[in-house]
């Protein structure tokens, strides 16, 4: 659906060339829900502005449901630009116009027929759960009703790609929930490609298929979000895990302690079953719970525990093996 193939943007800033995203190479499947995660200054604005051409490539190519968007001309490029809906973090709503209005001018702007465009404005508004808002003002709305009212009219014209830029960032927690069902929904009953670029992992774990972390304009880790979250390698998407996993213990915890202190991973089926009571059992040794989570990505649990296991050292190091074998690895934090 999308490939993005050798992409690089460079901007002249203050007689010096920044690049913004290089050599990025990327395929994003049809219907597939895409994040692109990132700190501030990590090129993956640039990246999503270069999907649509908004941003033109300093080289590279961008191919979008088959068509290099590189090589076509103006016309052509507002002609597949219909098909890229794009919504932004902060709505970009006319606020002299209604909410229908608002939804109604991408269909004007795109040549629909007069006749045709308030019976697809109260589609889409009842698509989104604003049918009841219809006639109400940009002003009169809530950050996630004037999202709403912002995906309702970038798929007005049933793009097959739906560019997010930050979506949910000006958004409180309940209402960033609820856009992400809007999104979920929207991906299942239009097969809407959706690529996301956020810089919050929670955002990715509870709406996207697959990631990638970028760093300094360029890819750096890319894969299905389980599989990220399980086995990150690079040290700046562990950083991102750690914070929606939590996995970090207060230095009081760690000094005072006189046992063997333990992270240890588990995926899938091991996530629900009674392994470390299993492995405790065996070994004379006892174990004290310090921290643990469990968290579900796309259905599937993924889940740790830090323990403290004290006992006579062989026996120590004879539970420590059998948890490494048994679970999905063992971190020793102190020894």
């Amino acid at each position: 659906m999308i490939e993005l193939i050798g992409l690089t943007k460079q901007y002249r800033s203050r007689g010096k060339m920044i690049t913004a995203v290089d050599e990025v190479n990327l395929h994003i499947a049809k219907g597939d829900i895409y994040g692109i995660v990132g700190y501030s200054g990590a090129g993956k604005s640039s990246l999503l502005r270069c999907m649509n051409l908004l941003e033109k490539p300093t080289r590279g190519e961008v191919v979008v449901n088959g068509v290099e968007l590189t090589k076509l001309s103006k016309e052509e490029l507002r002609l597949s630009r219909q098909k890229i809906g794009m919504i932004f973090q902060h709505f970009n709503l006319i606020t002299s116009k209604t909410v229908a209005e608002n939804v109604a001018f991408n269909l004007k702007a795109a040549g629909k027929k007069k006749e045709d465009i308030p019976g697809r404005v109260k589609e889409l508004l009842d698509l989104v759960g604003l049918l009841d808002k219809a006639d109400y003002y940009p002003a009169q709305l809530s950050g996630g009703q004037k999202q709403r009212v912002g995906i309702a009219r970038a798929i007005a014209n049933d793009p097959h790609v739906l560019l997010c830029d930050e979506a949910t960032s000006a958004l409180d927690p309940k209402t960033t929930e609820s856009i992400l069902e809007l999104l979920k929904e929207i991906n299942k009953k239009l097969n809407l490609t959706i690529v996301l670029i956020t810089h919050e992992m929670e955002v990715v774990k509870e709406i996207c298929n697959r990631v990638a972390v970028m760093e300094s304009g360029r890819i750096v880790e890319e894969g299905g979000v389980y599989q990220i979250f399980s086995d990150p390698k690079e040290s700046l998407t562990r950083d991102f895990i750690d914070k929606v996993m939590q996995f970090s213990l207060p230095d009081r915890l760690m000094k005072s302690s006189s046992g063997t202190i333990v992270k240890i991973l588990f995926r899938e089926a091991k996530a629900e079953e009674a392994v470390v009571s299993d492995v405790l059992q065996s070994c004379q040794v006892k174990g004290n719970i310090l921290h643990g989570k469990i968290e579900y990505i796309q259905d599937a649990p993924l889940g740790f525990f830090v323990m403290e296991l004290t006992g006579e050292r062989e026996e120590v190091d004879k539970a420590v093996a059998l948890l490494d074998e048994k679970t999905a690895g063992v971190e020793v934090m102190k020894p």
